[in-house]
């Protein structure tokens, strides 16, 4: 009867540890959800000519708990960076309004060891790139204050899965797409950075047809 008893405790750890393992078969998917903001950006720019370089990083990422290594939280512990690089395709200009219409891609990174420096743009490229988007913007430009808003569409074209406390995640899923609004202030003309803002993402609900 004692056999009996270890033999089935033995198949009850079996499923059990089968189920575990199963259950860590593939990484936890971090949706970006239509029913409110997912994501949290906080950033600046570097226009010239008809391009533009936004970077920066993620202040929230709705599903996880820890994305800052330290206090203060700030692009210096921030794990999760961005980088944009669009084309400026047209101009409007409408009184004292100005409407701009860029395309380009942009990738979020994730680094555990940050080492974001709004004095060098390319320091929130380090670490690895978790996804990567098509990326089509509008910016409208008060010319009388200097501030602006956006609304841009990302359309998921890869996906990198990473680890964090000893789970795998995912952010997003490739062919899904996010739309990014953004508030912000440009910079005097010739002073760098040309400009500063923050914003936050929600998922979209994109039909082509």
């Amino acid at each position: 009867m004692r056999a009996k008893h270890q033999l089935l405790a033995l198949a009850s750890v079996a499923v059990l540890t089968c189920s575990a393992v199963a259950a860590q078969d593939g990484p936890v998917v971090i949706a970006i959800s239509e029913d409110r903001p997912s994501l949290e950006f906080v950033g600046q720019f570097i226009n010239s000519g008809t391009g533009s370089q936004q970077f920066g990083y993620l202040s929230n990422i709705r599903g996880l708990n820890q994305i800052f290594t330290a206090t203060p939280q700030n692009e210096t512990t921030a794990m999760f960076t961005f980088y944009t690089q669009a084309t400026t395709v047209s101009t409007i200009t409408n009184g004292s309004v100005r409407v701009v219409h860029r395309v380009g891609t942009t990738t979020i990174y994730f680094n555990p060891n940050p080492a974001g420096d709004f004095n060098n743009p390319s320091s929130f490229q380090e670490g690895t790139p978790i996804s990567v988007s098509n990326y089509s913007q509008q910016v409208v430009v008060d010319l009388a204050t200097g501030s602006f808003t956006t609304a841009h569409l990302n359309d998921i074209t890869a996906t990198a899965s990473f680890w964090l406390n000893g789970v795998q995640y995912q952010l997003g899923q490739v062919g899904r797409s996010f739309r990014t609004h953004y508030l912000g202030h440009v910079n005097s003309p010739g002073l760098l950075p040309s400009g500063w803002f923050g914003g936050y993402a929600v998922g979209a609900d994109k039909k082509d047809n």
